[in-house]
This record gives structure tokens, sequence and C-alpha cells, in this order.
């Protein structure tokens, strides 16, 4: 039987056809997609806010000082109802000068607690007798509370209150030389009741300008004011 090699011989060519007949492969590689996103940075610097406060100061920078006088003369009665006014020996008279003439503060009288008195002040001088009398009044009508004044001054000059503080300025001299009297009082028919006091005249005193907004006046054994406003 002749014709089985040939069979199996082209079988075996078939095989050796499909062997090398090798299908394509193909690889396909995604490479991972990769999407990097940069943050953009946002700095905001905030400028720190500074606020400087000056701190106010506590005390009055108006406020002009008033030297210390010498020339001091304590309040007595002078009168059986002078006492009945304020104690005896609770007000002084602290004499200085302003534009040529004597100005007396009367330290211990409390101009703010609404007390009428009628202020006077004069000058002694020997041989002549008492000088440049004159009254002013506070808080009342000279005609009810200074009943039988020399005279009377009125503003600019005469009383004049800066708070609690009372003070006269006279028409007397500087350069007048006697003793000079401060006196606190009240005038009515028949007559004056009152306080006064004596000091030696002295035109060396310190000066005291009044209408000022403010006055830091120096220690008293009378009252304790220091810094007084005027207006107040």
């Amino acid at each position: 039987m002749r014709p089985l090699p040939i069979l199996i011989l082209t079988a075996a060519v078939a095989i050796l056809a499909a062997s090398c007949s090798s299908s394509e492969d193909t690889t396909t590689t995604a490479a991972p997609a990769t999407t990097t996103t940069a943050a953009e940075e946002t700095t905001t610097t905030a400028a720190e806010a500074t606020t400087t406060t000056t701190e106010a100061e506590t005390e009055d920078p108006a406020a002009v000082m008033v030297d210390p006088t010498t020339a001091i003369g304590i309040l007595q009665p002078y009168s059986d109802g002078g006492a009945d006014l304020f104690p005896a020996g609770s007000v002084e008279a602290n004499w200085y000068q302003w534009d040529g003439s004597y100005v007396v503060l009367y330290r211990g009288f409390d101009a703010s607690a609404g007390q009428e008195i009628c202020a006077g002040n004069s000058i002694l001088v020997e041989g002549i007798g008492f000088n440049d009398v004159t009254n002013s009044p506070y808080l009342g009508a000279a005609d009810e509370i200074c009943v039988g004044a020399a005279a009377i001054l009125e503003p600019p000059e005469g009383v004049q209150v800066c708070g609690p503080l009372l003070y006269y300025l006279t028409a007397i001299p500087i350069d007048k030389e006697g003793t000079l009297y401060g006196t606190l009082e009240i005038g009515t028919a028949p007559g004056f009741e009152g306080q006064t006091s004596q000091a030696a005249s002295d035109a060396s005193v310190p000066e005291f300008e009044p209408g000022l907004a403010a006055y830091e006046l120096p220690p008293s054994g009378v009252d304790d004011l220091g810094i007084v406003a005027c207006g107040t």
C-alpha cells in the first residue's frame, strides 16, 4: 500500500507549517496616567495694627503753681457774732501781689459751701490810720451783707473765686508800708460782725495772677486744696 507514506508526509508538512506560522503578539502597555497638580500657595501677611495710646495726665496741665508766702494772718473774731461765721483760727489771710497791688487768699474758707460773706481788707499806716479800706460781697448784694462799707470793689477787682478758693484783689498798693488787715464779715444794720487778721506789709511777697483756669496751691494748715480748677 504505497499511498500511506505520502499521506503521513503531507500531514507532517501541514503541522510544520502551522507551527511556523505564529500569530503576532500585540502587547499594549498603558502607562499609568500621572497628573501632578501643584497647589498654588497663597501667603497673606496681615500687618499687625499698632495702636499707641498716650495716657492722659491726671494733673490739670493748666494749673499754675503758686509759691508759698510768709505774709500770713490768722482770722480771729472781733465781735461776739464773728465766731458764728466759722470757727476761730480756721481761716488764714495769705498775702500776695499782682500788678502793683496786694492780693489776699482766704485759705480755709470754703467758697463752694454757699455761705454769704462780705470780704474786706485795709492797711493801717503808722501815724495816719487805716488806708485803702474796701469791701466786696460774695453770694449776696452789697446793700444786704456789706451795709456800712466805706467802699465797694466790683469785678475785676474785689472778691474772686476759683472752685473752693476765695481770693481778693485789693486796692492796697504793694509799696505802702504798714499792717495788713484781712477780714471776713457780715455787715447789716446796726453794724458788722466778723473776724479779722493782721500781717506786716511785705513788698517782696510772691505773685498771684488772678483769672487763670487753675492753680496749684502750696500746703496750708487750714485746708488741703492742692489743685483748684476755676469755673467748677
